[in-house]
């Protein structure tokens, strides 16, 4: 019985807003703010990719060559092993030509269908420094 007429005091003390002081003097001035939530400057340039909002990603191999075939291969980036790729993203390999990255397996490996094959590729992979001769 104690701890109703506690809780009840505590909720009578939350109710009475005579005690609750506000400053309006200050007004809150956003000028100064440059990035708004929302806005992103985002240099990096986009890798164009098969899968756009509202489609659904392909569960087969078939699927995944569907969406490469219908493909454009203009402002597709060249592969390299160092550019960090996603699920849907198109690159053109020198040797196999344009792909689709299908699975992205580890930060660092990714499986790419092909026209003609399926390959497991290496990704976001800083190359090894050459020794320099002295």
């Amino acid at each position: 019985m104690a701890e109703d007429l506690e809780k009840e005091q505590m909720m009578d003390d939350f109710e009475d807003e005579d005690n609750l002081e506000f400053d309006d003097s200050s007004d809150l001035d956003f000028d100064d703010e440059e990035d708004l939530l929302g806005e992103e400057d985002d240099d990096e340039e986009l890798i164009p990719s098969v899968l756009y909002k509202g489609i659904a990603k392909p569960k087969t191999e078939d699927d995944w060559r569907q969406l490469l075939m219908e493909a454009s291969r203009e402002g597709v980036p060249e592969y390299q092993i160092t550019d960090t790729y996603k699920e849907g993203d198109l690159i053109l390999h020198p040797q196999f030509g344009l792909g689709v990255v299908s699975k992205v397996v580890s930060p660092r490996k990714m499986e790419v269908v092909y026209d003609m094959s399926k390959k497991l590729m290496a990704m976001n992979m800083t190359p090894p420094r050459e020794a320099s001769a002295s």
